[in-house]
Order: structure tokens, then sequence, then C-alpha cells
């Protein structure tokens, strides 16, 4: 494989999948957006204003849309296409997943705790260390009244 290191050579597949779609407008995007999350398809939905131009039927179309990223794992990619998919008012909407070659570690952590029912297992699947047990600090002694210095 060629290419620069760090950008992907000789780690394992990322366990973060991007998911974006469009939508016509807010409300249509962030109802879908609520019932994915809540279903536990992805951790996070993050609407951006767009203007599409594309052709449909034929003809130079142009709207104004909204655009929506999913962050989500493999694992879901399948039952959350269905469900934007059943969820989408557009007869051939746009659904396209990508790959994150590199996310910051406690984002993805946080993504995989949220949306893989095994997040330990995914995390080591994709090479993160397996987090430091931090020992617990002991308690602190009550002190004694009017005792000085440290307990």
């Amino acid at each position: 494989m060629t290419g620069a290191p760090g950008l992907g050579e000789g780690r394992p597949p990322s366990p973060l999948r991007l998911i974006w779609t469009t939508f016509p407008d807010s409300p249509t995007a962030r109802a879908a957006s609520a019932r994915i999350v809540e279903l536990g398809l992805a951790a996070c939905a993050t609407e951006m204003p767009a203007y599409s131009i594309y052709h449909w039927k034929g003809r130079l179309e142009q709207n104004a849309e909204v655009v929506v990223l999913y962050k989500t794992t493999p694992k879901k990619v399948g039952m959350l296409f269905e469900e934007i998919r059943r969820l989408h008012p557009y007869g051939v909407p746009e659904i396209v997943e990508v790959e994150a070659g590199r996310v910051y570690e406690p984002y993805l952590r946080w993504v995989l705790d949220v949306v893989d029912s095994e997040p330990e297992q995914a995390a080591r699947a994709a090479g993160l260390a397996t987090p430091e047990k931090k020992t617990p600090k002991r308690p602190a002694r009550p002190r004694a009244p009017g005792a000085s210095g440290p307990p």
C-alpha cells in the first residue's frame, strides 16, 4: 500500500462511520434524526444547511436542503440505511457511508459507548488501547477535632 504514513496504513478499519443524507427541510431532518438517535442507530446527528444543484428527470433542479451527518459504527450501518430510507420523503434519497480514517480517540470511545453493544470489544478491534484502570483514591480518614497536619 502506498500513501502518507498515519493515513490509515497498517491500521485496522475505523470503527466510525459517517452516514450522509439530505432532507428537504429542518423539521423533516430533525424528526428523522431524533428517531434514529433514539433507536440507538447513531450516537449523534449533525444538521447543516445546504443548497443543491442536480439533474432530476431530465431537468436541472436547484433547492435548499438540509444535510445530516450521522455518526455510527459498522454494525449499525445497514439498519441505519433502512431507517433513513423508511423515514425519508424522497423517492431516491442520498444515503452515503464514509469510513472515518482518523478519529479523536475520546470522541470515538464516546460513539462506541453510545452505539455499540460491546464497546470495549469494538475498541480493541480498532486497535485502541485499553483505557487505564484508575486506582480508586483511598477515602480520607476523619480528622480528630483540633488535630493538625495531614490525616
